[in-house]
C-alpha cells in the first residue's frame, strides 16, 4: 500500500500543475472577444476560466460560434484547424482573438432563423443556470466519438482543460472540449456531436 501511494504522489507531482480556477459565467462578447470581432452576432461567449497552471494564470476563453458547414478551410489560420477544430490565441489585454478570419462566420440567409433561435437559447440559459454545474474540468476529456487531443507544437499532448455538453445552451447537440498550450497561449476548443 505505501508503495502505492509513493507511486501516485509521484504521477502527480509529474503531472501538469494547475491551480485555483475562478469562472466568469457569460461575459459580455466586447469584454471577452479582440476589437476586431466586437461586433459579430454568431459567437457565444460562455465562460472565461482562470486558471493557474505551472505557477502562472491564464484566463482561457469558452464560446459557441455558429458556423456553416461549407465554411472554406482557408479561412482557418492554423494548420489543421476547421469548422469543428479551431483556435482562439490569448492577446495580452486579455482578451481573445479567433483563429480564423471574419470570413468564416458569414452564414446564408437562410441560417438566420436558426442563429435567432441560438441566441435565444443562450439568451435564456444566462439567468437560469449555474454554468459551473455544466463545466466538466476532467483529469481526461470524456469523448463522445475518438480521441481528438490536439498536439503542441513540440509534438506533446495539448493540457486538457474542461468539457461543456451544449445541447441546453445552443441548439447543437454536442460537446465542447477546452484544451490549452501554455507556450503559445493558444486554446483550442474541439466540438464532437454523437
Amino acid at each position: 500500500m505505501k508503495n502505492l501511494l509513493i507511486l501516485f504522489l509521484w504521477t502527480v507531482s509529474s503531472c501538469t500543475s494547475v491551480g485555483q480556477r475562478k469562472t466568469e459565467s457569460f461575459p459580455k462578447l466586447s469584454n471577452f472577444i479582440d476589437t476586431d470581432y466586437a461586433h459579430v452576432d454568431n459567437i457565444f461567449p460562455i465562460a472565461t476560466v482562470t486558471l493557474d497552471i505551472d505557477g502562472k494564470t491564464y484566463k482561457i476563453p469558452i464560446s459557441y460560434s455558429l458556423l456553416h458547414h461549407s465554411v472554406d478551410s482557408s479561412n482557418f489560420l492554423i494548420q489543421g484547424d476547421f469548422i469543428d477544430n479551431y483556435s482562439f490565441k490569448i492577446l495580452d489585454n486579455g482578451k481573445f482573438k479567433p483563429m480564423f478570419k471574419k470570413e468564416a462566420l458569414l452564414l446564408p440567409t437562410d441560417w438566420r432563423p436558426y442563429l435567432a433561435k441560438t441566441r435565444q437559447k443562450v439568451d435564456s440559459m444566462k439567468s437560469n443556470i449555474d454554468l459551473n454545474n455544466y463545466l466538466k474540468f476532467l483529469a481526461e476529456p470524456d469523448w463522445w466519438q475518438n480521441d481528438a487531443t490536439p498536439l503542441s507544437e513540440n509534438g506533446s499532448r495539448m493540457k486538457f482543460i474542461c468539457q461543456l455538453e451544449l445541447g441546453d445552451f445552443t441548439t447543437d447537440d454536442c460537446c465542447l472540449f477546452i484544451f490549452f498550450d501554455p507556450k503559445r497561449k493558444l486554446v483550442k476548443q474541439i466540438y464532437q456531436r454523437d
